[in-house]
């Protein structure tokens, strides 16, 4: 599950025997063609999201109560995009997310979670700077030649005539013919003239370019480092300013995960690592990445480019499940509410996609311009909050968990054992929760594989033996003060026997009490 938010409806606004978001009918189905048959439009969403939402931080971000609000509307992890701003400016978003966090906790009354993560740019190609002569934008006319060019007089001299490239080779590495792709898609050129560090081209469609935009040439696995020494030089400080995740981006093989590891050393062991898939070639090697990476990032623009945007559909699908079957989250980006940078409602085929992403098995949305830069920051992520649990209401968690069983290996460990059993006792006596009493969180990440519809609510064990049933009243007490908890609804409880890892054998359900304590 996810914090709670303002706009959450409380339980207690519903009758004993109702239980929002469950669909019932549906979640009970035999066949795909019933579950679809039996979803009710009438009923209502859960009252608790489970599906994460990551925000990326901008100018639109950039003070302290815009960004109080957003995690009022549900933002779980501020996303910093290294490509853009100095090493100061990130370090000045990152002082501004924590003292947003800390108001927002006092006002809360409670320690709100919020994670900080920072997208590498990695294998990132950029243009220049338009030159000042020009003013922001240049316009590149179809049907006109441009030369793209690393000679770094260009950098910052921009023009309709030549573009600066950030990659010294870029001339080395491409051929005549090859489909040139800049400012996601917006123009494309195609090679015709390859010189030493000019590559002439004709503009097949043009549009107006900015400074720093991106360029992507599809099918072309360009030779250059996992990290260059900006990289490198950020992750130093992301180390040094004790963020939560970093995204490695551009990977394409576990090869770049385990550079990264190395780069993040002993201080930066507990830092989580995101592998971002953006090319064919991280496609292809994607079950290796996922034994490397904590989790992964599926950015639909660079991988529609390079695998066409009809195919995207199937590698959408396919990389959510594999990562669902090794029991890895996953995350999803790229034009999720667009038109919500700019305009204050999204558009019906956006709210589909979420609901479709949600539906393939996506644990996290990543929001980017829509919040880094657009006009809403908070009413997007308040929408894509409301879209997700109408979504997850749609969830055929049945079929879902007896896939998942079949898929378990035969004996199975006895956390495996004791979580799969949590979620389908919550399924039977239609649990209001589940509580897990972890060390490392292993074992609540196993419940949430089996997928549960209720929210599962995670209690790090520090002193185990003295206070286990302390931390499941407490978790109780909380469940019910967010309003997903009444009096008298089951809670299936799931711990050890023992105090430390690896020690999960123990599952049993309990009632919420009016005193917070179980019965």
């Amino acid at each position: 599950m996810v914090w709670p938010t303002e706009f959450d409806v409380k339980l207690e606004k519903y009758n004993a025997m109702e239980i929002p978001g469950q669909q019932l009918s549906a979640a009970q189905a035999f066949t795909p063609l019933d579950h679809l048959l039996n979803l009710d439009i009438k009923a209502p969403a859960g009252c608790q999201r489970l599906t994460g939402i990551i925000a990326n931080m901008g100018k639109s971000t950039s003070d302290v109560d815009t960004l109080e609000k957003m995690m009022s509307a549900g933002m779980n992890i501020a996303m910093l995009n290294m490509s853009y701003g100095t090493r100061e400016e990130h370090i000045e978003m990152i002082k501004l997310l924590r003292q947003a966090a800390k108001n927002f906790s006092v006002n809360m009354g409670k320690n709100y979670p919020l994670a900080i993560a920072a997208r590498l740019a990695g294998k990132k190609i950029r243009t220049g700077s338009i030159a000042d002569s020009y003013g922001e934008t240049v316009e590149l006319k179809t049907g006109d030649v441009i030369r793209l060019t690393t000679d770094e007089t260009y950098k910052d001299r921009c023009s309709t005539y030549a573009i600066y490239v950030d990659f010294m080779y870029f001339a080395d590495q491409i051929t005549k013919g090859d489909l040139v792709l800049i400012d996601n898609e917006t123009i494309m050129l195609k090679v015709e003239i390859i010189s030493t560090s000019t590559v002439t081209c004709k503009i097949e469609r043009g549009g107006m370019l900015g400074s720093y935009k991106d360029v992507f040439v599809p099918n072309v696995v360009f030779e250059m480092p996992n990290f260059s020494e900006k990289d490198k030089l950020d992750i130093d400080m992301l180390i040094h300013q004790q963020i939560d995740i970093i995204v490695a981006s551009f990977v394409n093989s576990p090869n770049t995960i385990a550079d990264l590891k190395d780069l993040l050393g002993v201080k930066g062991k507990k830092i989580a690592i995101i592998a971002n898939i953006q090319t064919i070639e991280g496609f292809r090697n994607f079950d290796e990445i996922l034994l490397t990476a904590n989790g992964i990032m599926i950015t639909r623009q660079e991988l529609g480019s390079d695998i066409t945007p009809k195919k995207l559909v199937i590698a959408q699908k396919n990389m959510i499940a594999r990562a669902n079957k090794a029991n890895v989250p996953v995350c999803v980006n790229a034009h999720l509410l667009s038109s919500m940078r700019y305009k204050k409602l999204p558009l019906r085929a956006e709210l589909l996609d979420v609901a479709n992403c949600i539906l393939d098995g996506a644990d996290t949305l990543e929001l980017s311009a829509e919040t880094a830069v657009g006009l809403y920051p908070v009413d997007t992520v308040a929408c894509l909050a409301s879209a997700c649990k109408e979504a997850e209401a749609c969830i055929w968690s049945k079929q879902i968990f007896h896939d998942f069983v079949d898929k378990t290996p035969i004996p199975c460990d006895q956390a495996t054992g004791v979580g799969l059993a949590a979620v389908l006792a919550a399924q039977r006596s239609l649990a209001a929760a589940i509580i897990v009493v972890t060390t490392t969180g292993k074992s609540a990440q196993i419940v949430s594989k089996y997928g549960p519809r209720c929210p599962i609510i995670d209690a790090p064990d520090a002193d185990w033996q003295i206070d286990l049933e302390c931390r499941v009243n407490f978790c109780t007490k909380w469940a019910m003060d967010q309003g997903f908890v009444r009096v008298g609804d089951p809670i299936v409880v799931v711990s050890g026997w023992k105090q430390g890892a690896g020690y999960t054998n123990t599952m049993r359900i309990v009632y919420a009490a009016a005193d917070c304590s179980v019965v």
